[in-house]
Parts: C-alpha cells; sequence; structure tokens
C-alpha cells in the first residue's frame, strides 16, 4: 500500500517535469533569498528536490536537464546559510555519473566538494543509489514524502506504519514522535511522550527518566501548556536524581525550560525561580546565548535585580564569543 502512495506522489511530479522538459526551468533554478531565521536560502530548493526524486524513480534519461539542474543546487550549496550536502546534490550526483564516462563532469564533481564545509568532509561524487522505488521501505517513503515538502503524505504513510507495529518500543516511540514532527502533526505527541516516561522508569537510567521529564515538558512550554509544564516539572525534581547531572549539558537545558515556563506561568514564576536561582547564579558567567537571554527575560518576570548582573555577564559573554 505504501508503494502505491509514493508513486502516486512522484507522479504527481509529471506537470513540473514536462515544464522542464520544454526548457522553463523557472520554477526549478536558483533563487536567492535571505531573512533573520534562515539566513541566505533557495526558494526553489523544494521544487527541484521533488524534480530530483521523479528523475530518480522514473528512470528520465536527459542528460542536458540533469546536468542544468546540478549545477543550479551548486548555486545553492555555495551561497546557503546553513551548508549542509543534501538530498538534491546526492540524487543528481549518482544521475550525472552515468554521463560522466569521459571524465567530463569531474570538474562539477569537484566544485561540489569544495561548495562548502560539510561538503568538503563527506561529498562522495562514487554515491550509489536505488533507483527502484520498490526497493523503498515504508521508513524510506515516510522520508521521502516529508523531504518533498508534503506532510499530509507522509502523516497517511505513517498512519500505515503504525498498523504495522508489533511491539510499542522506546525505539518505536521514539520514531513517532520524529514522524509527527516532521508531518507537521507535533501536536499528537504527547502521548508518546508520556510513554517514553514510563519506559524510562522501567527500564531506563536516571539520566534517562530526567530526559523523557524534560522532554515532555518541553513539548507542554512548546503549547502553552504551563500547568501541565509545571506539574512534570514538579515530578522532575521530586524524583529525578538532579545532583548527577548538574555538570552536563542536560541540565542547563532543564533550567532553560525552566526559565521560559517562569515566563509563560506567572502564578508559579516566584516558585520555579526560588528554585532555580542559585544554579543560574553559579553558572552566571558560563553559560550558551540561548539560557543567558531567557535568564534574563526570566528575572524581568521576577522583578530580580540580578538581571543586572546576568546582562553584564551576557555581553561579555558575546563579547568572547566575538558576537
Amino acid at each position: 500500500m505504501h508503494y502505491a502512495i509514493i508513486k502516486e506522489l512522484l507522479e504527481s511530479q509529471s506537470p513540473l517535469f514536462k515544464r522542464v522538459n520544454k526548457g522553463d526551468y523557472s520554477n526549478v533554478c536558483y533563487l536567492g533569498a535571505r531573512d533573520e531565521e534562515q539566513g541566505t536560502y533557495d526558494k526553489n530548493y523544494t521544487n527541484r528536490l521533488r524534480l530530483a526524486y521523479f528523475l530518480l524513480y522514473e528512470h528520465i534519461d536527459s542528460e542536458d536537464i540533469i546536468r542544468n539542474l546540478f549545477l543550479e543546487e551548486l548555486k545553492d550549496r555555495e551561497t546557503n546559510s546553513f551548508q549542509g550536502i543534501g538530498p538534491v546534490l546526492e540524487i543528481l550526483t549518482c544521475l550525472l555519473v552515468k554521463y560522466n564516462q569521459d571524465g567530463n563532469y569531474d570538474i562539477l564533481f569537484e566544485r561540489a566538494k569544495s561548495a562548502n564545509f560539510d561538503c568538503a568532509c563527506g561529498y562522495d561524487p562514487d554515491i550509489e543509489m536505488s533507483e527502484d522505488i520498490n526497493e523503498c521501505d515504508i521508513y524510506d517513503c515516510i522520508s521521502i514524502a516529508i523531504d518533498m515538502g508534503y506532510p499530509e503524505t507522509a502523516a497517511r504513510l505513517v498512519e500505515l506504519w503504525k498498523k504495522s507495529v508489533v511491539e510499542w518500543d522506546k525505539r518505536n516511540f521514539e520514531r513517532l514522535i520524529t514522524f509527527n514532527k516532521d508531518s507537521k502533526r507535533e501536536s499528537e505527541n504527547e502521548e508518546p511522550l508520556k510513554a517514553l516516561v514510563d519506559t524510562a522508569y522501567k527500564k531506563g537510567t536516571n539520566s534517562d527518566i530526567i530526559g523523557a521529564w524534560r522532554n515532555l515538558i518541553h513539548y507542554y512550554i512548546r503549547f502553552e501548556r504551563p500547568e501541565q509544564a509545571y506539574s512534570c516539572f514538579q515530578r522532575l525534581i521530586r524524583e529525578g536524581d538532579l545532583p548527577k547531572i548538574y555538570h552536563i549539558r542536560l541540565f542547563e537545558y532543564i533550567l532553560e525550560d525552566c526559565m521560559e515556563l517562569i515566563c509563560l506561568y506567572s502564578e508559579k514564576a516566584g516558585e520555579l525561580w526560588a528554585w532555580a536561582r542559585p544554579f543560574v547564579i553559579e553558572r552566571a558567567d558560563d553559560m550558551f546565548g540561548n539560557l543567558y537571554e531567557k535568564s534574563i527575560l526570566a528575572a524581568k518576570a521576577v522583578n530580580d535585580e540580578f538581571v543586572r548582573e546576568l546582562e553584564h555577564h551576557y555581553q561579555l559573554w558575546k563579547e568572547r564569543m566575538q558576537l
């Protein structure tokens, strides 16, 4: 059944291919843009990815189209703020290699290798990929639908996968959480996150238990459910052996969530700040950026004069980081 769904998705890219086949690359050529959150990015990246998958699995033999798309993708790899290799470059490399018997495209592969730091470390022009969609399992199909930007199709595939699960263990709950996030159904993650808390108590370590609570707390904060976040936070403090993680990053993530909860839940802000304040003071000269920012906001929310000291340390930190 999952093959029929993904084949239908691939076939829906036929109009895009027909336009390109007629010489119209306007929807797949590099179209640079910039915003504060993403930095420099390519507005046409997703369309190019969709077409790349179509070429791969529909076995399209068109050297000109593949080469032209490869050149457009190079522009993105060379300028994108997030760098990366990405599936488009890998797919097009796999396809273009077929036409490289005489080494005509070696210079393009070398250019791809030097496009950015990630490419320099991990790009391989000898990459091999299956071109048979029937060799893709349901996990591959979910990944393809997510890559192509079709969360509703991905969600359909996830529902099929859920019916096939024999044992709901830690691994499968984690998979479901990831699938829901990637298919824009993160709001459905409450139950699997709760299940991971239960699993951690049965089979996990102290760090597993604390981490599972932290993830559930983070979920409630993310969806502005402060009462539930507070209740979980209280259980975390009571039942987690926090002193054992004071000096690892997990504890700082818990502090970060606590700062967010203080700003979100005014009724319990004073109580939460009273618990967190000694740890914030202890770490004031050595936090990470988000923790500084959220601690400053939390201190302001409870009118603590220590906020001035925090702002001073944050400024010193930014100078050290050359930000």
